[in-house]
């Protein structure tokens, strides 16, 4: 797949249309430094954005993603070379590595009936209903769901942000629901470890600081602190940069430095929400990489919201939300992230489907 003809193509069609880039993000709701990097084939439109720009350019899907117009005499075997570079190219070809020390893995996090009902005036709305689920130590669990799921809301529930109605929440065994405010972040400082989509880094403090500094906050020895950073930055490949402030790298690094802020402190679980959403696809493959080698080679247990499928093949297991509820799971067992791509997009047609019919 290439991402500078797809670039120089989408610079064509919306020439044709007359429009000016400007007028292309308006009609996407984006902004025209976005359209900008697509046409100059430094980043590809996000995948919610691939139907509404194929309507909009009148080009097909297939069309889009391989950068030129398709006559119907080609259009199958089209069809079936892009998908297979669009996978390829994008998952790799990895094959699923079973993890077996031995020892059955017990649950850092259990939910149970939990639901969250928002109070107004004259309203009352249900963000999350019932939803109950386990996860095991070194799991790699996403949450996916359209806009208005409920999933955000679950995850700042689980990360004590907000309180949740009724039901309980435990991790690595401790009931977090009734914890005051005081004892709720002093809980997340020594249990959890975050990584966001805007990075939530220290602008006035290097790289090295910003890692440094949840290592402080926990009180680790000076001595041990230089060493964890060194260690995590190496892995992470973001050794040149430690002196750099975050202003001065890219959104990647930026993102790989929060990964090791965030695993530095040995947390129960790393809580991502939409960690790929303000990243190029190369700088999201990287950072999905860098969570299954946390997983793989730290035992990190991570729970990442999502609304995309390429982020979400990389897990174990996805859990679909819908309405507040979590309407089905689908766990990845011994199937490639091209297999369990494919299924979690059967798995999203058959709740869209389940949608628009009447039983």
């Amino acid at each position: 797949m290439n991402q500078i003809k797809i670039g120089a193509f989408i610079s064509d069609c919306r020439k044709a249309k007359g429009w000016t880039q400007n007028q292309l993000g308006e009609k996407l709701g984006i902004t025209d430094k976005a359209v900008s990097k697509w046409e100059t084939g430094r980043s590809m439109p996000d995948l919610s954005l691939f139907m509404p720009l194929c309507s909009l350019l009148e080009i097909t899907l297939n069309e889009l993603l391989a950068g030129e117009h398709i006559s119907e005499e080609n259009l199958k075997e089209k069809t079936e070379k892009i998908l297979l570079e669009v996978i390829t190219n994008w998952l790799g070809s990895d094959k699923w590595e079973l993890r077996d020390d031995g020892i059955e893995a017990k649950n850092v996090l259990e939910v149970r009936n939990v639901s969250k009902i928002y109070n107004t005036e004259n309203t009352s709305t249900l963000a999350v209903d019932s939803v109950s689920f386990q996860i095991p130590y070194g799991s790699f669990v996403g949450i996916m769901g359209a806009s208005g799921s409920g999933k955000t809301t679950l995850l700042n529930l689980i990360a004590t942000i907000d309180t949740p109605t009724n039901g309980t929440i435990e991790i690595n065994g401790q009931d977090i629901v009734d914890l005051s405010e005081i004892d709720k972040a002093k809980f997340r400082r020594e249990h959890l470890g975050f990584v966001f989509q805007e990075y939530n880094l220290l602008e006035t403090l290097t790289i090295y600081e910003n890692i440094a500094l949840a290592l402080t906050v926990k009180e680790i020895p000076k001595n041990k602190i230089k060493q964890i950073v060194l260690n995590l930055s190496e892995r992470l490949d973001i050794s040149t940069i430690l002196n750099k402030f975050p202003y001065e790298v890219s959104g990647g690094q930026r993102q790989r430095c929060a990964c090791a802020r965030a695993v530095s402190v040995n947390p129960d679980i790393i809580l991502a929400d939409e960690p790929t959403g303000a990243l190029d696809s190369n700088a999201a493959k990287q950072l999905l990489d860098t969570f299954t080698m946390l997983r793989n080679d730290y035992g990190a247990t991570i729970l990442m919201v999502t609304h995309d499928v390429l982020s979400a093949s990389y897990c174990d297991q996805i859990l679909f939300m819908k309405d507040g509820k979590i309407k089905t799971a689908l766990n990845r067992k011994q199937e490639s992230k091209q297999a369990f791509f494919t299924s979690i997009l059967e798995k999203m047609a058959w709740i869209a489907g389940d949608e628009n019919n009447v039983l």
